[in-house]
């Protein structure tokens, strides 16, 4: 599963632990300092529990060169930005325009040379295009019916003590970032010794190499590995 992170709208490979109240995103290949933990209590409208939910997805897949084909204009993906000091992030894009250009074969291998032509909607770049090849580009894989127990547990509790808590004016639900007691002022907790700007530069090292399945190790002439 993805999530899309509030710090820096990227996505990120994620592990979700549901405990009631409390919902635990854990950073695939982090340590459990790195977790991040939310409570029911950071909600105030339905719109907010929707937003919260609409940050998880399946995981992207990255596109082959044979599958070039199935992107088109207007299509949303998520693709790979790399950042002036050489950082990978993974942030959605709607494709502007497909440039197709014949492919080729390499020891059986089809290689494909085509350029798609991004508009960025999140990151430093949202708002403008760039180029990219197929290297770049991963298929989102939109949510149908239960994807997550954990998240969907999570969200069920969030909406019915919504529900409750607009009838009761002494509810503890406050605005803004959430906590792990619904005793306190807010509802999102990380250790607090945590360099917020230290750890995404860390998980972004570490995604770059994650999964062969969609970034660039383990891809041969644009093949992954089996």
């Amino acid at each position: 599963m993805e999530f899309q992170a509030f710090q820096d709208n990227a996505w990120y490979e994620v592990v979700l632990v549901s405990n009631g109240d409390i919902l635990t995103i854990k950073y695939k290949n982090f340590a459990d300092e790195w977790n991040e933990i939310y409570h029911v209590g950071r909600f105030n409208t339905v719109k907010e529990i929707e937003d919260f939910g609409a940050r998880f997805r399946r995981s992207s897949v990255q596109l082959q060169d044979g599958e070039c084909r199935k992107v088109v204009a207007g299509m949303k993906v998520c693709a790979t930005h790399y950042t002036d000091n050489g950082e990978v992030k993974f942030y959605d894009a709607i494709v502007h325009e497909v440039q197709k250009i014949q492919h080729s074969f390499k020891n059986g291998e089809e290689e494909c040379y085509c350029i798609f032509v991004l508009l960025w909607q999140h990151g430093p770049s949202k708002g403008t295009k760039t180029y990219a090849s197929v290297a770049s580009i991963c298929l989102i894989r939109h949510m149908q019916g239960l994807v997550d127990q954990a998240l969907d547990s999570f969200l069920k509790i969030a909406r019915e003590r919504l529900g409750i808590a607009s009838h009761n004016q002494d509810s503890y639900v406050q605005k803004g970032p959430v906590c792990e007691d619904p005793g306190t002022s807010s509802s999102y907790q990380t250790n607090s010794f945590i360099d917020v700007d230290a750890f995404f530069e860390k998980l972004r090292r570490v995604r770059r190499f994650r999964c062969a399945a969609r970034t660039f190790e383990g891809r041969l002439n644009g093949q992954c590995k089996k």
